[in-house]
Order: structure tokens, then C-alpha cells, then sequence
């Protein structure tokens, strides 16, 4: 189980960076020809300003997923440090679970969304509404299998694992 946990985790760090950076890759490009345009041309695409937005909010959501993974994110730990090895071990559970419960919670906010604004139309893109607010959707699914991912390989640790290698 545990090697499956590994193997699904990395397969989650591998598609949530490369999602990720193709959404801010393509943001440079789209805020680079904007530019490029209105200085060169005198005008800009029409649908830019909001696509770049629409995809830094997708970069967002996949680099949480990410940065969780690798626990990379922000994490105010100075009292859990001064735990014993075992305690600071179930707390980092707990925590992943109340994440896993937050990304869950993300999930259930954007399906509401989604259904009450969905049907809804971009003035600039002439696409569904939806298809933008379904990033927090992706989002909260990625973070939510991420914490569960992490509580699970925390979980399963040797007892005198550290933090780090209860992740690997």
C-alpha cells in the first residue's frame, strides 16, 4: 500500500507541475502578445486580460495540489516542534486530514457555483462560465487526494520517521 501511495504521489507531483507550468507559461505568452499588440498596434486581444486571469487561477490550483505534495507550503509549526516525535506524527495526520476536509469543502463550493452561475457566459471569450470556475473544483480535488495521499504515507511511517521522510 504503501509503495502504491508513493508511486501515486509522484504521479500527482509530475502532472500537477507540468499543469502548472503550462498554465503560467501560457499566461507569459498571453500578457506578452497583449502587450506586444497594444504598443505595436495600438490594440490587444479582446479576450487576454480575463484569459490571463482565468489561468493564473488555474496555475494556482494545480501548484497548491503541488506545494502540498511536497510540502512545500506554509506551515506554522513551532509548537508541533516541540512535541514528542510521536505526537508531532498524529498531529501532522490530523492536520492532513483537516485539509483533506478543506479541499473537500472547495470541492462542494465550486459544484454550487458552478450550478448557480454556470450557465452564465464570458462577455470576452463567449465561453461558459463554468469552464473558469471549475479551476476551484480541480483545485479542490488535487488537494484533497493530496492530503489524503500524505495523511496515509504519514500515517504508515516508521515511528522514528521525521516529517520529511514519512513523506518520501
Amino acid at each position: 500500500m504503501s509503495m502504491l501511495m508513493r508511486r501515486l504521489r509522484h504521479y500527482l507531483i509530475v502532472l500537477t507541475s507540468s499543469l502548472s507550468g503550462l498554465c503560467m507559461m501560457l499566461l507569459f505568452v498571453i500578457v506578452l502578445v497583449n502587450a506586444l499588440q497594444r504598443y505595436t498596434v495600438g490594440r490587444s486581444l479582446v479576450w487576454g486580460e480575463n484569459m490571463a486571469v482565468y489561468l493564473m487561477i488555474y496555475g494556482i490550483m494545480f501548484g497548491i495540489a503541488w506545494a502540498y505534495l511536497q510540502d512545500k507550503h506554509v506551515r506554522f509549526n513551532l509548537l508541533q516542534t516541540l512535541l514528542p516525535a510521536q505526537t508531532q506524527r498524529l498531529l501532522t495526520v490530523a492536520i492532513d486530514l483537516l485539509v483533506l476536509a478543506v479541499g473537500i469543502g472547495l470541492m462542494f463550493s465550486a459544484l454550487a457555483f458552478m450550478d448557480s452561475r454556470g450557465h452564465v457566459r464570458s462577455s470576452s471569450t463567449g465561453f461558459s462560465m463554468w469552464m473558469f470556475h471549475s479551476a476551484v473544483l480541480a483545485g479542490g480535488t488535487l488537494l484533497a487526494l493530496s492530503s489524503l495521499i500524505m495523511a496515509m504515507l504519514r500515517f504508515q511511517a516508521p515511528a522514528g520517521a521525521t516529517e520529511e521522510e514519512a513523506g518520501e
